[in-house]
């Protein structure tokens, strides 16, 4: 209880907490301390549990499931640590994956409000395309709008004393045509006017930034400039990968100290009268002599995030994989060892009309439930620390919450086949038993 505690005030601290070095490290604690718990406390959480996961046996099964039932309630010690095992690798799977669906949520409903372009033409690995791309995209036939995207990176000496080493973006002034930003001071017009710049107000609220201040910012190359602070937006966007602070500016501020920096995207929109499908059919062939140059969409920056969060969490599965295969083989030592124990009660069985095929199913419902039982506990400690872990990326800006139930029913029927498969090397050796034998043994 002490443990539980604990690790409970260390959980509801990191969702309560304002600064991400404090929530992962709460997260940390919390994380190790609540898995202690539900290990000291599984075998106590054995009897209620199990009576409720194999309720339904009896009426299902009649006296087979009564008995499977209650062979799993008759040492909950050894239940509970044949299932701890299973349930530490599950409960790591739940938390990973309430993780990435709220990752794949928020970036959607981001890339939703934000996107308002028919296409987004960008290299591959984001990185600048040739000159030449610009001109060419410009003069494909049903092209509107064309706003340009240049990156730079920047240091600036902010009010508190502090300096943010982090990457800016430039825009063409048309920005509004083709993305919808949520102003909290100022507009468009006041951001990319020469000699201004734009931030996130909860980054500038944390550092001492307000509408007009002068910040001095050194670019690449060590060239300096002092530019005045014409809006504050409100995007909710996540920040990674050296962005911080959502700044921006246009293009004329970049190109006045930074000259010649290439361009990374085009934003483009068609234009009146064009249809959308054919626009994007004469981009591609526009395009075709850069193949590392793209055409997207909504739809394909959606994929592109999906795609690559799917990635980070099949690496994490594969890994958790062999913790489970651990865990099954933990069920199978387990149940080989009932058998030899019960070896008189199995024989006894048989002799008073237990046929073979009631043997082995008793023995798969009892490792079935025993399965379940860890999948259970651990999906719920899972959903927990997924829950927390979406608090500390809301930090960052994935403020959506998603809870992925068809991943947790799919992982609650795993566990059942895992279940059934554990079981199937115990229950054929205790069907082959001698009779007499079995009897006889002491």
């Amino acid at each position: 209880a002490l443990v539980g505690a604990a690790g409970a005030a260390a959980l509801a601290g990191c969702a309560a907490a304002h600064r991400t070095a404090t929530a992962v490290s709460l997260l940390g604690a919390g994380v190790v301390l609540t898995l202690v718990a539900t290990v000291i406390a599984g075998p106590l959480l054995v009897r209620p549990l199990i009576r409720v996961l194999g309720g339904a046996f009896p009426a299902l099964f009649g006296s087979i499931g009564r008995m499977s039932q209650r062979n799993a309630l008759r040492n909950p010690r050894r239940t509970g640590a044949t299932a701890a095992a299973l349930m530490v690798g599950l409960a790591l799977v739940g938390g990973m994956s309430v993780a990435g669906a709220s990752m794949n949520r928020s970036i959607d409903r981001q890339i939703e409000r934000t996107l308002g372009a028919d296409f987004a033409v960008q290299n591959r690995n984001f990185q600048p395309f040739p000159p030449e791309v610009t001109g060419k995209v410009r003069d494909t036939p049903g092209v509107g709008t064309v706003v340009r995207q240049r990156f730079a990176a920047v240091a600036v000496a902010l009010p508190d004393g502090k300096r943010v080493e982090t990457t800016a973006s430039g825009y063409d002034r048309r920005l509004d045509s083709v993305a919808h930003i949520n102003y909290v001071h100022g507009d468009t017009a006041a951001a990319l006017a020469d000699g201004h710049i734009a931030m996130d107000v909860g980054f500038a609220g944390k550092h001492g930034v307000r509408p007009g201040s002068v910040l001095p910012v050194e670019f690449q190359g060590g060239r300096r400039a002092r530019l005045t602070v014409g809006a504050l937006t409100n995007q909710d966007a996540a920040e990674g990968f050296g962005i911080e602070g959502g700044m921006y500016f246009g293009i004329g501020t970049l190109e006045k100290y930074v000259p010649g920096t290439p361009d990374a995207a085009l934003y483009v929109n068609a234009a009146p009268g064009t249809d959308v499908a054919q626009l994007r059919s004469h981009l591609e062939k526009t395009l075709a002599a850069y193949p590392n140059v793209q055409v997207r969409d909504q739809a394909d920056y959606k994929k592109l995030v999906h795609d690559q969060i799917a990635v980070l969490l099949y690496l994490v599965y594969a890994l958790l994989g062999l913790a489970i295969v651990i865990a099954v083989l933990g069920v199978v030592n387990t149940l080989a060892l009932s058998v030899v124990e019960r070896t008189r009660e199995i024989g006894l069985l048989r002799a008073i009309g237990l046929a073979r095929h009631q043997l082995r199913r008793m023995i798969r419902l009892e490792s079935v439930v025993i399965a379940v039982f860890g999948a259970v506990l651990g999906l719920a400690l899972g959903l927990v620390w997924g829950v927390c872990t979406q608090r500390v990326l809301a930090l960052q800006g994935i403020r959506t919450l998603a809870i992925p139930w068809g991943t947790i029913v799919a992982v609650v029927i795993g566990a059942a086949v895992v279940g059934v498969v554990a079981a199937l090397l115990p229950a054929l050796r205790a069907s082959r038993m001698n009779v007499l034998a079995a009897i006889a043994h002491e």
